[in-house]
Formats: C-alpha cells, sequence, structure tokens
C-alpha cells in the first residue's frame, strides 16, 4: 500500500536521513524496564476489588470446572496447619489429540499416548517411575525440585514471594527440600492437587528455572553453559474458542488463590521447559501475569476460564470471543507498542490514519512530535513503511533528541528495514536492554534475513517467535510472515521446521513448505511442488519455484550447469520483475562455478554488484573469492603469455574488492607469480608485500617471502632479499621449503659474486634448479668433470628414452655433449649417443651433436658397452 501522506516527505534527501540515523546510533542507550503485577494488594486497585469479589464465585464458565468456595468443601481439602488463604483445584487435564489431528505441541507423541507423557516406557530420566523421588543435596545459589516428566510445573512472582506451582500428577518427596542463602526461605506446602513452593523475594533480583533429568532447578544465576535468552517463550495466538498458550508438552490446569493478592488464579502447568509470558497484560474480565514458566491468568470475571488442551492451555469466555482489549492477547508488547501496531481490521487502521495526519497537522509545537510520531506508527500499522519513514524523519529533522528513545528509533529501523534500505536499519540487530529483547529478536531475525550472512541465526530467531508475526495486522503480517516463513523453510534447523507446522493458506506458504520438505528428505514432494509453483500466479513466487526446480535438475543431473546456466540467464526478465536479478545472478554464477567456466563465473559476479538489491559482503565474498583463487591456481601453471596477461588482468581489477585476510593474500602471491612472469618486478613485489602481513601460516609466509626475494633479486636488491628470507623463515618448514629457500639463497649468493659459497648451499641438491646453477658456475671456472656430473643428472631426468625431442632437450643433450667433450669422458659421450640414438634434432645441432660425440668416443676396436645410467659412475 504505497501512498503519499506528507508532501513535505517527497523533499527528504538521503543526507538527512543519514543525519538521523547517525544522531540515533550516537545516542541509542536502551532503557524501559518490563512491567510486572504490583506487589500485595497494591496490584490494581479495580483488579484487586474485583478480584476479591471473585474468589468466592460459585463456578466457571464453559468446559471449566468451578473452583471451591472459600467457606465449604475446598477447607476440609486442607491439610492441617496450612495458611488459610491456600487452596488448589484441579480444573482441567489435558485430552490425548485425535489420530487425524497434527500434533504440534505434542510432537513425537505416541498413538494413544497422553500429553505430558515421556515417549517410550524405557526413558532414561531419572523419576520416570512411579516411586517418590527423592531430591540430591542442593547448593546456596541453587535448588532442585524433583519432579517426574508426567508432573507439570507454573512458576511466578506474587507480591515479595517467588511462587512455583506443581501438579501433583503422583506422589513426590519433598522431606528433603530445603534451600540455604536466597532460598533459606522457601517454604513447601502440600495441597491435594498440587504443592506450592514460595520463596522471600529480598529484592529485585531475578529467579530462573531449567529443566533437567532429575527435574526442575531454580537458582538466582542463569543456569551454566546454557543460553538462557535463548529459552522458549508463551507466545499466544489466537485460536478456536479463545486465545491458545502454545506448549509442547502441557500439564493440568489448576485454580488456587493467590495470598497476596486475595486473586483466584488459573494456572496453567507444563511438563516441559516451554518458558513463561514475558509481561503483564490486561483484558476485559481477566489479567495475563508475567510468569517464569507456565500460564497465570487472575479472572476478574466469573465468564473467564483456562482449559487444558493437547496444544496447551485455552483462555476461554462463555461469550462467542474472548474479549481482548486489542493488545490483551500477546505475551510481550514491546515490538506492539514501539512500533503502533494494533490488531484492527484495515477500515479501522485506515481511520487511525486519517485521524492521526489530521491531529498532526493541527498539533502545536509543544506536541508536534508525540503527533507525528502517532502518525509514523498509524502509517506503519497500514503497511505504509516508506511514508512511516518519511514523516518520522522529518519529525527528527525538527527535534534530533527524540532520536535518543528506543521506541523512536526501533520505528525509524523498522521503517527503514521494510524500505529496503539495510543502512538505516542496523539498530533492530540491538542490543536492548534484557527485558526488551525478547519481543525485539524476532526483528533482529528480519534484520539478518535481509541483510544476508547470518541466514540460520535469521531463521532460528524468526522460529522461535514465529508466532508473534501471526499477530500483526493484516497489512504488516501479509508482508512479513511469508517471508519469515520461506527464511525457516530454507535455513531452520529441524526444530525451527516445526514453527511451520501451522501455515495460512496461500502459494507462499506452500512455496515455504516445499522448501521444508525439501530439507528434511522429502525431495521428490517438494521437487513436486516447485513443479507446480513455477506456472502460480504470484510471479515472485512463481520465479522462486523455478529457481528451485532448475538447480534440482542441474544437482539431478537433468541440466549440465552450462545448461543451468543459461536458463538462469533466460530467467532474468522474470527475476527482476521479482526484485531478484542479485540472487538468481548468483545462482548462475554457482552454475559457472560447478562447470569451471571460471571468466563466465567472475563476470557474472559482478553483474551482481550492478543490481538494485543489496547482496551483503558475506553472501558475494566467499563466492568471489572462490573464483579468484580459481582462476589465480590454472592461470599460475599457464606457460602461455596471453593466457597469463588476461588472469592477472581479471584478478588485478578485483583485488580491491577483497576483504584483507589469508585468502586475499594467497590470491595476492599468485598474483605477484603471474606478474613475476610477465617480467614486472616492481608490481610483484608490490603484490608479495602485501600478502606477507595477510598470511598467519609460517609456510604461506615462507611462499610469499620467497615469491618477494625473487622479485628484489630482480630488481638486483640483494640485501632486501636476503632480509626478506630471513624475516620470513621458520624452524619448522618442511625440509622441501628449506631446500627452496637455499636455492634462492643460493642464487642471492652468486649474484654477489661468491660461487663458493653459493655451490656449498647447494650440495647435494637434485632439484633441477640447483643443478642448472651448479653446472654454469663449474662451467664458468672450467671444471668440467663436476659440471658434466650435474648436467647427466638433468638430462637423465629431462631426456626420454624415446620419442622426439622438444628444443629444450635437444639443447640440453648439446649441452652435456660439449662439456662430456671438454672433460675428455668417453663414457658419458657414449651413453649419451646410445640415450639420443638416430634421433632427430634441428638445424645444425644434429650435425655438432655428431661431431661431438664420434669425436669424444671411443676409437673404433676400442668401443664399450655403455652401463646404465643407474650404475654409471659418477665423473
Amino acid at each position: 500500500m504505497r501512498r503519499c501522506l506528507l508532501p513535505l516527505a517527497l523533499l527528504l534527501s538521503c543526507s538527512a536521513m543519514t543525519t538521523v540515523a547517525d544522531a540515533a546510533r550516537r545516542t541509542h542507550a536502551p532503557h524501559t524496564p518490563q512491567a510486572v503485577p504490583p506487589k500485595g494488594k497494591g496490584l490494581n486497585a479495580a483488579t484487586a476489588a474485583a478480584a476479591a469479589a471473585a474468589a468466592g464465585a460459585a463456578a466457571t464458565a464453559g468446559a471449566t470446572a468451578a473452583p471451591a468456595d472459600p467457606g465449604t468443601a475446598a477447607d476440609a481439602d486442607l491439610l492441617k496447619g496450612l495458611p488459610a488463604p491456600w487452596k488448589a483445584t484441579v480444573l482441567d487435564v489435558p485430552l490425548s489429540p485425535p489420530d487425524s489431528a497434527p500434533q504440534t505441541a505434542g510432537k513425537g507423541r505416541k498413538p494413544g499416548q497422553k500429553a505430558g507423557l515421556p515417549g517410550g516406557s524405557g526413558s532414561g530420566v531419572a523419576g520416570a517411575g512411579t516411586g517418590p523421588i527423592h531430591v540430591p543435596a542442593t547448593s546456596t545459589s541453587r535448588v532442585l525440585i524433583p519432579l517426574s516428566p508426567r508432573m507439570g510445573l507454573a512458576a511466578f512472582r506474587s507480591g515479595d514471594s517467588f511462587v512455583i506451582v506443581v501438579d501433583n500428577a503422583e506422589p513426590m518427596d519433598t522431606s528433603a527440600l530445603r534451600g540455604d542463602g536466597v532460598f533459606s526461605t522457601l517454604t513447601v506446602t502440600t495441597l491435594p492437587g498440587a504443592t506450592l513452593l514460595q520463596v522471600k523475594l529480598p529484592d529485585t533480583r531475578e529467579f530462573f528455572l531449567s529443566q533437567q533429568a532429575e527435574g526442575w532447578v531454580l537458582g538466582d544465576k542463569p543456569p551454566p553453559g546454557n543460553v538462557y535468552g535463548d529459552r522458549r517463550v508463551i507466545n499466544p495466538v489466537m485460536a478456536d474458542g479463545g486465545i491458545l498458550y502454545p506448549m509442547r508438552k502441557p500439564g493440568r490446569v489448576l485454580s488456587i488463590t493467590d495470598p497476596a493478592s486475595g486473586q483466584k488464579l488459573f494456572v496453567g502447568t507444563s511438563t516441559t521447559d516451554d518458558g513463561g509470558i514475558l509481561s503483564f497484560r490486561h483484558g476485559e474480565g481477566y489479567d495475563i501475569w508475567p510468569t517464569t514458566e507456565g500460564v497465570v491468568v487472575a479472572a476478574n470475571s466469573p465468564d473467564v476460564g483456562l482449559r487444558a488442551t493437547p496444544d496447551g492451555a485455552l483462555l476461554t469466555s462463555g461469550e462467542n470471543q474472548i474479549p481482548d482489549s486489542k493488545v490483551a492477547v500477546y505475551a510481550n508488547t514491546v515490538d506492539l507498542d514501539w512500533l503502533g501496531l494494533q490488531k484492527l481490521p484495515d477500515e479501522q487502521l485506515e481511520a487511525r490514519l486519517h485521524k492521526a495526519l489530521l491531529a498532526a497537522a493541527d498539533s502545536d509545537p509543544a506536541q508536534r512530535f508525540a503527533a507525528r510520531l502517532e502518525e509514523a506508527r498509524a502509517a506503519f500499522g497500514v503497511g505504509a513503511f516508506l511514508e512511516a519513514r518519511g514523516i518520522l524523519t522529518v519529525a527528527l529533522e525538527d527535534d534530533p533528541e527524540e532520536a535518543a528513545r528506543p521506541e523512536v528509533s526501533f520505528l525509524l529501523a523498522a521503517s527503514e528495514l521494510l524500505s529496503g534500505n539495510m543502512d538505516g536499519a542496523f539498530l533492530l540487530e540491538g542490543p536492548w536492554p534484557d527485558n526488551e529483547q525478547r519481543a525485539t529478536q524476532v526483528w533482529r531475525g528480519l534484520y539478518l534475513a535481509f541483510k544476508g550472512g547470518h541466514e540460520a541465526e535469521a531463521a532460528h530467531l524468526l522460529a522461535r517467535d514465529f508466532t508473534r508475526l501471526d499477530n500483526y495486522p493484516t497489512s504488516v503480517r501479509s508482508v512479513l510472515l511469508p517471508f519469515a516463513a520461506e527464511q525457516i523453510g530454507r535455513y531452520g534447523t529441524a526444530e525451527d521446521l516445526s514453527a511451520l507446522d501451522r501455515l495460512p493458506a496461500g502459494s507462499a506458504y506452500k512455496l515455504a513448505t516445499a522448501f521444508r520438505d525439501l530439507r528434511t528428505g522429502r525431495r521428490a514432494q517438494a521437487y513436486d511442488a516447485f513443479n507446480a509453483l513455477s506456472v502460480d500466479r504470484d510471479p515472485v513466487v512463481a520465479e522462486k519455484a523455478l529457481e528451485q526446480k532448475i538447480s534440482l535438475d542441474m544437482s539431478d543431473g537433468k541440466l549440465t550447469p552450462v545448461a543451468a546456466a543459461e536458463m538462469f540467464n533466460g530467467l532474468m526478465p522474470d527475476a527482476r520483475l521479482a526484485g531478484r536479478e542479485a540472487t538468481v545472478r548468483l545462482l548462475q554464477a554457482d552454475a559457472y562455478m560447478r562447470a569451471r567456466k571460471w571468466p563466465e563465473a567472475l563476470a557474472t559476479l559482478d553483474m551482481v554488484k550492478d543490481t538494485p538489491e543489496q547482496v551483503s559482503e558475506p553472501v558475494l565474498s566467499p563466492m568471489l573469492f572462490q573464483t579468484l583463487a580459481a582462476v589465480a591456481s590454472e592461470v599460475v601453471k599457464d606457460t602461455d603469455r596471453d593466457s597469463i596477461l588476461h588472469g592477472a588482468a581479471m584478478l588485478r581489477a578485483h583485488l580491491a574488492d577483497l576483504q584483507p585476510g589469508t585468502k586475499k593474500g594467497e590470491i595476492l602471491m599468485a598474483y605477484g607469480k603471474m606478474l613475476l612472469g610477465l617480467g614486472l618486478a616492481d608490481e610483484a613485489q608490490e603484490a608479495f608485500s602485501d600478502a606477507v602481513p595477510m598470511l598467519d601460516s609460517p609456510e604461506l609466509k615462507a611462499l610469499a617471502g620467497q615469491g618477494l626475494a625473487e622479485s628484489y633479486i630482480a630488481l638486483k636488491d640483494l640485501a632486501s632479499a636476503t632480509d626478506v628470507l630471513q624475516r620470513t623463515d621458520s624452524p619448522d618448514l618442511p625440509e622441501d621449503m628449506k631446500a627452496s629457500r637455499r636455492r634462492l639463497q643460493a642464487r642471492i649468493t652468486l649474484a654477489k659474486g661468491d660461487q663458493t659459497a653459493a655451490l656449498a648451499l647447494l650440495n647435494g641438491d637434485s632439484f633441477s634448479d640447483s643443478l642448472e646453477m651448479a653446472a654454469r658456475i663449474h662451467e664458468s671456472r672450467g671444471e668440467w668433470p663436476a659440471a658434466v656430473a650435474s648436467v647427466r643428472k638433468m638430462a637423465e631426468a629431462e631426456i626420454p628414452p624415446q620419442g622426439p625431442l622438444s628444443a629444450t632437450q635437444q639443447t640440453l643433450a648439446l649441452r652435456l655433449a660439449s662439456d662430456a667433450s671438454q672433460a675428455s669422458d668417453a663414457q658419458t659421450l657414449a651413453w649419451l649417443g646410445q640415450l639420443v640414438g638416430d634421433r632427430n634434432m634441428d638445424g645444425e645441432s644434429g650435425r655438432v651433436f655428431r661431431l661431438l660425440t664420434q669425436v669424444g668416443g671411443p676409437k673404433p676396436g676400442k668401443a664399450t658397452t655403455p652401463k646404465p645410467a643407474a650404475a654409471t659412475a659418477k665423473p
């Protein structure tokens, strides 16, 4: 939905928006404490009065059983000596779902197994038996509450106490349940249907619950080795018959009377760690209390009740629809409050926007920012994200100090994100205060998903609070929910994928389901779905499905990588219309990389940067590095000057796009070798110099140091060549690298004129370059037998016994013949003549070779049988 709400928004400049974002970046300081119910009877005057009146109600509505009347039979159920205000009545037990119903909350449950029961009789979880559970020793900061997996639990704060309600599905031994330190005030109250634990709160500290094999652990610090902030929370959703508080393995629903307020409470327990409700919410006839685990409902009306279902606790009303007050359904409303989201019909949202527009235009200067903020929220609520961004940007230009407020910066960042400006959305990544993080994490997930490069983390954040998006107004939900579902389907873990068990109808959600099927091994089913969706009326869905169909056909061998690349290229017009040109270009580049068409892949990656979409560095960089590394690897082995020149040009054009690091250092090394091969020693020296500090391993540093030393030798800077070899040396280098560095040092020594020292460095080295250097030194000094020994080793390695001789091999044979003739080494001449045989040599080389081998060879009648090369004595 696009509209121009404010003519002034059309005049906004990028510089103005950048100024606002910078101000938010400088001044953003998280605050806003989490709401908790007030202590004691000060919870809420009207609420407490209603609660006192409701405490003695005779019945609850619908299927919810009536709690006991304070003055009648329930008193007889209390154990002697218990505090009078405590009463507990079992209201409801979750039934097993029918076999045909989807088993979301009880995933993995056997047929006929009741919700909350363990998956098998052979479970190794302590306390799974039928007898009482005994309590191990506790510590000053942790208390173990021994519970069977069949027993439900809820925990919440009431007045100045932390209360744990245990559903006594079976006996529990509480005799050893003691605490010290902060838990020294722990008391245990046993009722016929429940066990109540209370700990007096000495201050505002938070308590933490975690489930272990032996039961539940209560501590005043987060459990060790566990990311407590990443635990589940209960996000309510609208359901048939009321509001559902989803739980994987719900326990029973109890009714108790809270001694702190006299309020009648419905308590929905959980048999597994599902988390709790994050913040206090008020609804018509009821309040939802914050909890650490489970659900606690303070009923202010006899029509309100809580019922156990296989999927969680269901808040019901005697009326057809639970009274909602538009916001009471939500578990935590930081995101809703900051973004101003209200789940209203579209016409009411439009009316709200019109009213806010008029109020902002008619506001006085003192109230203008607040009016503009409400106008921006109203625009955001109808899906006019660009307009919301413009309104808020103009407002902050007049009142820049307001950017320090987290609710303002959050709204601006969310508007920037959904307007396509990732640079302005950076604030969504946080951090936010602890009590606000959970309600903002879904937006952090959206930011990471749009940004790219953190796909798995984004999918996890979105899956963890997926139901929050379902509670957004339609105009916002229709944008975010399909995107989040697809992100989870593409990149979520097995646990994350369970968030997609219940999706609305529509092709966008079928696409997400197809991705989930592909991830979970249902390949044929996913392929059929992609094939059907490739002709969907939604062009974006059709384009994405066709992308996947082509990719699957390529991986199954139905298409060659080159053919797939061509099909991706043909898909480009549709991809541009869908705003996915960059994605399809990346797929095309991947196909070229599979075909080892590196120049084509590189050219395609270059086109990605020219698309309107923003592609994150973590997505593009790995492909660019891999392609450039492959180009470098292949070109370095090439001997054709034109190929080397073309490869060097490709590397040079992309070096500036690479982030410094080991991978760039390796590419710079290859680039330097190409430049040395082209005779460009100055440029090679610069490339190697840049590479050395980027490399972390001793071997890579040594290789780069050798390349740098070679470039210094070519530049006749022998001192620098010696220095760089010393600086990049390491005693742990492999022997072959040590030998290579000795050869390089010999070249430097020889260039300085010290032939004796060079020969000492080359002694015993049979590498071709070493033999070549040693032979030249001996030849220059007239030491012919020694020269023959070196050149003969080269000939043995390089001249084949059969086949035509290359020009290099002919030159080597002629050189050995000349040296052997100078040394009067008839035996080597005879061996060489037999090795070359009657194979042709070019031009005068053949005639000179025959002459040397005949003149220097054995005289007629004195011929000797040449010894095999391996057995020939060294001259």
